[in-house]
């Protein structure tokens, strides 16, 4: 079975995961044996088929319009904004919330062109949330970022430093809501612990919902916003 392997130096033990198309990434220990790391994921063969298949349902799920390389549309529903794609010469007036595109130019150079658009997107209607939950609720953060990440949809550094992943506008605004209280409350408690789940309950009771709805979100992403 192919897999991507990563080497890490702090590794204690092998982990697996699953990405949204179906590829397979492998964390080992930096010195554990070829062998070893093959044998692990040959038993692992019956979850990995199964976490496939439970991807796929999800993806079923999606809109062709919108989940291609070349969208037709894109929905925000974070923001409740609905945006039409058109590709090259269009012959009606400018409309608002009316992306054009370059219709010569390759898949990929459009998906990146799209994610940097969601990343301005994400900065104009998510940095004035975040700034009203921190003034509201007694947070202080040092700088505010917008990314893409692969894996997680914020973080918290040591020195108050918050990063959000600009997927967010596709959660509801509830989703949304949770995952910038997450990252305001790391400022108080850095770690994952009673304390910090204690506060994330008290500002959003229903933050376990969220979670759920998180998932599937991810694996429902549009094709364009992870090339």
């Amino acid at each position: 079975m192919p897999y991507r392997l990563f080497r890490h130096p702090r590794a204690r033990r092998l982990r697996l995961r699953v990405e949204r198309d179906g590829s397979l990434v492998v964390t080992a220990p930096k010195r554990l044996r070829q062998g070893e790391i093959d044998r692990f994921v040959k038993a692992q063969e019956g979850w990995i088929a199964r976490v496939r298949a439970r991807l796929e349902r999800t993806r079923e799920g999606r809109d062709p319009a919108l989940s291609g390389m070349r969208p037709a549309g894109i929905d925000l529903p974070a923001i409740a904004e609905r945006w039409r794609v058109t590709y090259g010469a269009d012959e009606t007036e400018s409309q608002a919330h009316h992306l054009r595109l370059p219709a010569d130019e390759a898949a990929h150079a459009t998906a990146r062109r799209l994610q940097q658009w969601l990343k301005q997107r994400a900065r104009s209607t998510l940095a004035p949330r975040i700034d009203q939950l921190a003034d509201a609720h007694g947070f202080e953060f040092q700088r505010l970022s917008f990314r893409n990440q692969r894996s997680r949809w914020g973080s918290c550094s040591s020195k108050g430093n918050l990063s959000l992943n600009a997927k967010l506008l596709f959660c509801s605004p509830e989703a949304c809501r949770y995952v910038l209280i997450h990252e305001l409350v790391h400022l108080e408690h850095p770690d994952h612990s009673p304390g910090f789940w204690a506060r994330v309950s008290e500002l959003c009771p229903g933050y376990r919902q969220h979670m759920q709805e998180l998932k599937t979100v991810w694996n429902r992403l549009p094709d364009w916003v992870t090339a």
